[in-house]
């Protein structure tokens, strides 16, 4: 720590004490502390900052996490800890409160110091609220997240830079990252994997120019060496600094480090439980076939003789019109005027797959052809392709899959419109199923759920391997982590692939097959279906839950409660010190353990009451 800080820092928490009456009277004191909201709380500047879309960004990552997220005001703060609240982690935003008071700053460095846990992102708290300048000679925050950082003094124009990110092996295991999202160059076991995602050849990140001061451990780091992602004990306390944008990035469709960073908060480092995002917190898959042309048509019946279909809910769509690569072409399914692919999709809705519309009438037209501003045009395709498949099955579809990915805004609020439940993406790569954002905003669908692809280095399905000169062996291994880490962590995700590819990688979808099942035989994996799952994720949403904890008698409880019904939704709860299972004390359910984790799986009831005790 650096003299200009200590410095700092002293007349700092003198003025806090002086303008927010650090002691507590006896009176309080004698009584004991009470039982508190013990979840997470995102510190707001003020009560607008509440409307701003990283704040709702950060929210909304906590919810689909399945972490109690609360907002708290500066002023709420500082006095929470002047009475002596117990506040379980506190996270200091990007984008929303790059302005903070001398005293804001000091009650930060107090609460670390006395055994707070403490995220702090990017920006926050950077500017002075009076003069809107940075401070000198670093951030007031460097010494409590162990780098020396923005220092505009030193540096000027090369305070920040941009560049592709890394994460260490150790890392890659403590965030739980996912299989494919990094590139290891070097396999060994002290290699930092580049951070990649689908489509491009070097993800970049901006952040800012670091040097480190004290020792921490580093997670994530720039090709400079500049720390991007740390976590540094402090006093009693720990700090976990992500020296990224990352409400922001979330906004602009980049979500994964978001998530997998405030849940690496939430549940490893402040010891939160969490609600799953699955029923029973069960680990599973979406496989999405995109059907594009009549190329498909032998491949599925191949695949359905072979027996394939008969694992699943698979999610199988379709592009339905007569051509497929340009009009007048006739190389697509022409589903109206098709016997077969008629019967196929009616057997296989039969049998429980979801049958989906993939874009609009004529792929590659409408992939390449739709635009932001071309809605007259396009939007018919979108309506014959609905209608065909729809008519096919017998049933109104309600997912969908962008042919090329492509999908402008206005096919998203057709989507909704037309109560389409689920839509395939390219963006935010690696999450499961999310609420996006578009241009900065989120999405006004908010039933509507973005199913990411989860992406293979830079490719996303088998079609692309050579391209990319990557071998069918790397993929396989691919999928094969993939189904046990999603087994593992109690989530889902989506891979697809175009049925053409299933005889030249046929080993690789056989592994699929077998591995799954043998997972299922588990009882580790089950597939979904992009309809169920938003189902569950729109229940899930409705649920409101508290968690709260007596600091004298170590008792921890959770109360949820939803105006329809909690059935499968599971709140997982870390062993750590935990003296016995948690019992439930109202409502019904069940409870087991799993990977080193506590489950109490809600049955059909609306209100639901757990608790337990935290050991010595």
């Amino acid at each position: 720590m650096t003299l200009t800080i200590r410095t700092w820092l002293l007349s700092g928490l003198m003025a806090a004490a002086a303008l927010t009456s650090w002691a507590i009277t006896q009176r309080q004191a004698s009584s004991g502390p009470a039982a508190v909201d013990a979840g997470v709380v995102l510190l707001l500047p003020d009560a607008k900052a509440s409307s701003h879309p990283a704040t709702h960004a950060w929210l909304d990552a906590a919810r689909e996490e399945g972490i109690a997220l609360q907002t708290m005001t500066d002023d709420v703060f500082v006095k929470a800890l002047a009475n002596h609240q117990v506040l379980a982690g506190v996270v200091l935003p990007d984008t929303v409160h790059r302005q903070a008071s001398d005293v804001l700053v000091a009650a930060l460095y107090q609460y670390v110091q006395k055994g707070g846990h403490l995220l702090v992102a990017f920006d926050a708290a950077l500017l002075n609220p009076q003069q809107g300048t940075y401070a000198a000679p670093q951030s007031r925050l460097s010494a409590l997240v162990g780098s020396a950082y923005a220092l505009y003094d030193q540096m000027g124009d090369d305070t920040t830079a941009q560049g592709p990110v890394y994460v260490s092996r150790m890392a890659e295991k403590a965030l739980a990252i996912q299989p494919g999202k990094l590139d290891f160059a070097d396999r060994g076991a002290s290699a930092w994997g580049e951070l990649t995602t689908y489509g491009y050849k070097t993800l970049n990140y901006s952040h800012f120019r670091t040097q480190a001061l004290e020792g921490g451990d580093t997670l994530v780091k720039s090709a400079q060496g500049d720390t991007v992602v740390a976590t540094h004990p402090f006093g009693q306390g720990a700090v976990l600094f992500a020296n990224l944008p990352l409400g922001y990035l979330k906004t602009q469709t980049d979500s994964y480090l978001l998530h997998r960073l405030l849940s690496h908060f939430a549940v490893t480092m402040v010891r939160q439980p969490t609600l799953a995002s699955t029923p029973g917190a069960q680990g599973g898959m979406v496989l999405n076939l995109h059907v594009d042309s009549n190329a498909a048509q032998n491949h599925l019946e191949a695949l359905e003789q072979s027996g394939w279909f008969d694992q699943g809910p698979y999610a199988i769509h379709i592009t339905a019109g007569p051509d497929a690569y340009a009009p007048g072409d006739h190389l697509g399914i022409d589903l109206p005027h098709n016997p077969w692919m008629q019967g196929f999709l009616q057997r296989q809705h039969a049998k429980g797959h979801e049958i989906g519309n993939h874009g609009g009438w004529i792929h590659n037209i409408f992939g390449y052809g739709v635009t932001q501003d071309n809605r007259d045009r396009f939007e018919p395709f979108l309506r014959l392709n609905h209608e065909a498949v729809s008519l096919a099955i017998g049933e109104r579809v309600i997912s969908y899959s962008a042919p090329m990915g492509n999908q402008p805004d206005w096919v998203t609020d057709w989507l909704s419109a037309h109560a389409f439940k689920a839509y395939y993406s390219t963006s935010d790569t690696g999450l499961g199923p999310t609420r996006s954002y578009i241009q900065g905003r989120r999405s006004s669908a908010t039933r509507l759920w973005t199913f990411p692809i989860s992406n293979f280095k830079q490719i996303a399905t088998m079609d692309e391997l050579s391209t990319h000169q990557i071998q069918e062996s790397e993929i396989t291994e691919f999928i094969e982590d993939l189904l046990v880490h999603v087994s593992r962590e109690g989530i889902a995700r989506l891979f697809y692939f175009h049925p053409p590819i299933s005889k030249a990688y046929k080993h690789t979808l056989e592994t699929l097959n077998t591995s799954a099942q043998e997972l299922q035989q588990q009882g580790r994996f089950r597939w979904y279906s992009m309809g169920e799952l938003s189902d569950f994720q729109n229940q899930r949403m409705t649920a409101e839950w508290q968690f709260r904890r007596n600091a004298s008698t170590r008792l921890n409880t959770i109360t949820a409660s939803s105006d329809s019904t909690l059935d499968q939704m599971t709140w997982q709860i870390p062993q750590g010190r935990l003296q016995a299972a948690p019992l439930i004390t109202q409502g019904t359910g069940r409870v087991l353990e799993r990977e080193g984790r506590w489950l109490v799986i809600a049955g059909d009831c609306q209100i639901l009451q757990m608790a337990w005790t935290d050991g010595p």
